[in-house]
């Protein structure tokens, strides 16, 4: 109901407080003004705030409830007719028992919205007076907008609109879209003399042998090696990889041993992972719920036997917002790799929420401008020079042993050890989680004085624990190595290093140390 009071709102904000009477809260998609008269060229704004003490908060807003109305969409009337809907973006979530307020302002002052005032009559007729308040709340005038003042006899003329759920349970299931090409770091190109072999330097590729891939990027009238980049560039197919990259065939022979390819190299990628947290931010009013599940497709580990591009049959349920670690490496591949190992417009990583409500007022709700998944993977092999089962070939192998550039995907080196006095021997004290499949090599190497530690080889050196393999990713056990042995057996030093290499033929299982001790042995 409304009268012909009509009220300038020309940079003074105007608020109307209101109760939501329901338990469980209610999402609001639009409220209706309506207004006398309006300006020719500002737009009208409104929002949804708390009410904070009794009056309109100044500082907090309901989030996505701002809503602008451009003059030429504003409808007028002399009888309260014609109604003006601010539509939010999105359904605006109010929580039960609480009270709110539609505040509306404009910097035109030729603006006049209808409002109603207790014992007035009601617009059009003078039978009928206005004589109770359906809102159960009170109408707020502001000259700054900093500070509200009430008028307890008089409200906005407004209509609220309130989503009503008419089902009682749904799905939603989010596809990976299609993966972007990834930036190489400079050069990632290398040629052999005589060979139509070339090495691409591509970390985290996350492809298989056979695999597709798309080279583009470098100047098509340049060589490398003496070959064309034309040569090089487009669709190729993955012949060897590593952790390091992968090989493809060039369309010709290089004539030299060369690197290049400029700043611009891009490739097509898989994303590998074995970790997930899935960040999702979620609405779960009372009654409501939602119930988040999986589909991943199975990757390859570098020395494992796992069949690749296996999409899961089923959904499979998934915590959210907590790290979750698979028990075998994954994958979300590239458009042309899906379809190919998997099917026409089928994805690789499929996310399915189920919602379920018990109140038509309110449903579950995922806030998606705000919701992500993480994937982390493991970058670790277990490599050797030649073909072995549950070891791998790398694209090119240098032993673990040798003084400087061993090839293993994972290590810690220490930094080197200075000694106060001469030693002959070193006891190293380690924690260590180690699950099936996975493993680690304590490596060590010392030196004089006088001597320059990193042109010394590494030795490998064995444990004196026999501990078994951990069933979870709690149980650290103790591991011991005694290098020298028992009576010191190695010529006095006075720096020593060490260096952990770990491998593992499933790349989603992972070796983890901690509490590294090391007790240098004297004469």
């Amino acid at each position: 109901m409304a009268t012909s009071l009509g009220y300038n709102i020309s940079r003074n904000p105007i608020a109307q407080s209101f109760y939501v009477d329901q338990t469980t809260g209610c999402y609001v998609t639009k409220v209706d003004l309506y207004f006398q008269a309006k300006g020719s060229a500002a737009p009208v704004m409104l929002q949804l705030r708390p009410m904070v003490n009794g009056f309109p908060s100044t500082s907090e807003i309901v989030p996505s409830s701002t809503v602008y109305v451009n003059t030429a969409n504003v409808n007028t009337s002399s009888d309260v007719s014609l109604a003006t809907s601010f539509e939010f973006d999105e359904p605006i979530y109010l929580k039960g028992l609480t009270d709110y307020c539609v505040v509306c302002t404009t910097t035109d002052p030729n603006y006049f919205i209808y409002i109603a005032q207790i014992d007035e009559y009601v617009v059009g007729t003078t039978a009928s007076r206005v004589n109770r308040n359906p809102a159960l709340g009170s109408l707020f005038y502001s000259q700054n907008g900093g500070t509200f003042s009430p008028a307890q006899n008089q409200d906005l003329t407004f209509v609220i609109h309130r989503a009503n759920f008419t089902a009682t349970s749904g799905n939603v299931v989010l596809k990976n879209a299609p993966l972007p090409m990834k930036l190489l770091d400079e050069d990632p190109v290398t040629t052999n003399a005589g060979s139509t072999t070339v090495r691409i330097a591509h970390e985290g590729h996350g492809f298989v042998v056979n695999d597709p891939v798309t080279i583009l990027g470098m100047d098509s009238s340049a060589t490398i090696g003496g070959l064309a980049t034309t040569q090089i560039m487009g669709s190729k197919t993955v012949t060897a990889v590593d952790w390091t990259g992968y090989n493809i065939t060039a369309g010709a022979t290089a004539d030299s041993d060369d690197i290049g390819g400029g700043l611009n190299v891009k490739t097509s990628k898989n994303i590998p992972w074995s970790v997930i947290y899935l960040n999702e931010q979620a609405l779960t009013p009372i009654n409501t719920t939602i119930f988040t599940s999986l589909k991943r497709t199975t990757g390859k580990s570098f020395a494992g036997t796992e069949t690749p591009y296996q999409l899961d049959t089923e959904f499979f349920s998934l915590a959210t917002n907590k790290t979750q670690y698979a028990d075998n490496p994954k994958v979300v591949a590239n458009t042309v790799i899906e379809t190919a190992e998997l099917g026409s417009n089928v994805k690789s990583f499929q996310l399915q929420s189920n919602f379920s409500t018990g109140n038509s007022f309110v449903s579950p709700m995922i806030d998606l401008q705000r919701s992500s998944a993480t994937l982390i993977d493991y970058q670790i092999d277990r490599q050797d020079s030649a073909s072995t089962t549950n070891f791998n070939v790398p694209l090119s192998y240098v032993s673990e042993t040798s003084a400087r550039g061993g090839t293993a995907a994972s290590k810690h080196i220490t930094r080197v050890i200075k000694l106060a006095e001469s030693a002959v021997g070193i006891k190293v004290l380690l924690a260590a989680n180690k699950p099936v499949g996975a493993y680690f090599d304590l490596y060590w190497r010392v030196c004089a004085a006088d001597e320059n530690i990193f042109n010394k080889d590494w030795t490998l050196q064995l444990t004196e624990s026999n501990n078994p393999d951990a069933r979870g990713m709690t149980t650290f056990r103790e591991y011991e190595y005694l290098i020298g042995g028992t009576s010191g057996t190695i010529p006095q030093f006075d720096n020593f290093q060490l260096k952990i290499v770990f491998h593992s033929t499933n790349r989603s299982k992972i070796a983890r140390i901690k509490d590294l001790r090391t007790i240098a042995l004297s004469v």
